[in-house]
């Protein structure tokens, strides 16, 4: 089943779609992971081992809401949010190709995937990053998401959406 797309522009102005996927869309995406540097990027994420990174998302199709960024026939960005037991909050990744970063891509898949959670009713969203992942803490907090603990190299952020 094709899933609907919306088509946004990059900050050079070339178009990119984004939408959410459908089981289809895996081997696009583990082809996007095949390729993907730095490996692990973020808290072991993505997986370096082939195997287990094709277990890991299939894990997120089950259990979580994916949606992906693509060029062309080429998937450059894939969001997840799993949800909490409690449906009412969970928790985001995000991660965009390489070649496709600080062209807005992130940012733009980041709102498309809160803005799909405050009209299912999710009171928050929470995500951990690493303090020295600059690009992605200024992301986050561009979009509304604040530090919600103290620890000194890994910090949860949250954005409420109610």
């Amino acid at each position: 089943m094709k899933q609907e797309r919306i088509t946004r522009t990059d900050k050079t102005g070339h178009s990119f779609d984004m939408g959410m996927s459908c089981e289809a869309d895996v081997p696009s995406l583990l082809e996007m992971y095949h390729t993907f540097s730095p490996k692990p990027a973020s808290q072991g994420l993505p997986p370096e081992d082939s195997e287990t990174c094709h277990n890991w998302v299939r894990n997120l199709f089950t259990i979580g809401d994916n949606l992906l960024a693509w060029r062309g026939g080429s998937v450059i960005a894939h969001a997840a949010l799993v949800p909490d037991t409690n449906g009412k909050s969970g928790e985001f990744v995000i991660f965009v190709d390489k070649k496709e970063r600080n062209l807005g891509i992130g940012t733009h898949l980041t709102r498309v995937t809160l803005e799909r959670y405050r009209q299912l009713g999710f009171d928050s969203i929470w995500l951990t990053v690493n303090v020295t992942n600059y690009v992605a803490v200024r992301l986050y907090r561009k979009v509304g998401f604040i530090y919600c603990d103290t620890e000194c190299y890994e910090r949860t952020m949250i954005i409420k959406l109610t």
